[in-house]
């Protein structure tokens, strides 16, 4: 539990930024600790008013320069483990307060409310910030991760593929698959894992949609992006690619997202983090990374009948994507992921933010 003593003053560095100073959650502060704190006569008001602090909830606080240098990601979860923290003996993290804390991707952004799941007989009393869910779970589907209690990776998949629009479902679910190509990171979990834990479930609402998904994850799947190209794909009714085809080429190896025996034809799907992002550019420039990329693409393109490449935007809309795949030479036949139609709907929450 944090202490007011991580209140930064006027000018400090930030943390989060610095190796081996602490995470942005060890920045935060509760009301409860106020008095023995700053004393009777601080309030916690007074510093927000001098933009210090940065109130994320009642009772709860960050230090503000902490606060403003996060992403998106990172301030959901602070957020959760704020309210987590804030609680005696609080229930178990899940949903998405749970796959923040495991690294899943969601793809239609974080929630506004920190989710918890209880007994069946305990009823859920949700409020502003919070929702709980009365749905019940086993002993085995709980642990602590980041010094709270939270649902196992197994279970926080199973219930997001309950409910999650489904390419928010597949990504997750493809994410907790994944194996790393170079063996050096073991997978999350195995589909036999996910499989065991839904029995163990069952009954639930969208159990069997559920099913579906995690029948159609893949533990090759190297991104939200291509895992959201591969519902589209199915959907579409376009033959199933191979994923992470690898070409030699000149004594060099070339991965590929997506490949069609049959036509040999090959896709990539690229986001604008691999041109931008300081981690992925490893040390290099962006124009040289998009010199090594048209390189890449020019030699997979002489070994290849059909080439194409599209970004995250085409990647999140089905229609988009189609598109692309025709001009490709591909053919569409009858959709290969069969889903009750209400589940076919377009999350406008996912194409938007993905748009641009």
């Amino acid at each position: 539990m944090s202490s007011s003593s991580n209140v930064p003053g006027p000018g400090a560095a930030n943390p989060s930024h610095e190796r081996g100073r602490r995470h942005p959650e060890e920045a935060l502060v509760f009301s409860r600790d106020v008095s023995g704190a700053f004393g009777a006569d601080m309030r916690l008001r007074r510093l927000v008013d001098r933009g210090l602090l940065q109130r994320i909830n009642r009772g709860q606080y960050v230090a503000a320069q902490e606060w403003s240098a996060l992403g998106r990601d990172d301030r959901y979860r602070v957020r959760v483990l704020a309210a987590a923290r804030s609680r005696t003996a609080a229930p178990p993290l899940s949903h998405e307060s749970a796959a923040v804390l495991w690294g899943l991707p969601v793809l239609a952004g974080w929630p506004a409310e920190v989710h918890f799941v209880t007994e069946r007989r305990s009823g859920g009393r949700s409020y502003p910030g919070v929702r709980v869910h009365a749905v019940g779970f086993d002993a085995r589907d709980v642990t602590v991760r980041e010094g709270v209690v939270l649902t196992t990776v197994e279970r926080t998949v199973v219930d997001l593929a309950a409910r999650l629009d489904v390419k928010s479902a597949v990504a997750v679910i493809d994410r907790a698959l994944a194996v790393d190509r170079f063996r050096r990171v073991p997978a999350m979990t195995t589909k036999l894992q996910l499989l065991e834990t839904w029995e163990r479930m069952l009954p639930f609402r969208g159990s069997v949609r559920a099913r579906v998904l995690i029948e159609f994850g893949s533990e090759l799947a190297d991104s939200p992006n291509e895992s959201a190209s591969r519902v589209n794909i199915a959907l579409s009714g376009f033959p199933e690619p191979v994923l992470q085809k690898t070409f030699v080429i000149d004594g060099r190896r070339y991965d590929t997202d997506f490949y069609w025996e049959e036509f040999d034809a090959v896709g990539e799907c690229d986001g604008d983090a691999k041109y931008f992002d300081p981690v992925l550019l490893g040390g290099r420039t962006t124009a040289e990374v998009v010199k090594a990329e048209k390189d890449r693409e020019d030699a997979i393109r002489r070994r290849v009948a059909a080439f194409g490449r599209w970004d995250s935007a085409v990647a999140m809309s089905q229609y988009r994507l189609r598109e692309r795949l025709l001009e490709l030479g591909l053919p569409a036949r009858r959709r290969r992921l069969l889903l009750p139609q209400s589940d076919l709907q377009r999350d406008p929450r996912v194409e938007r933010r993905y748009a641009g």
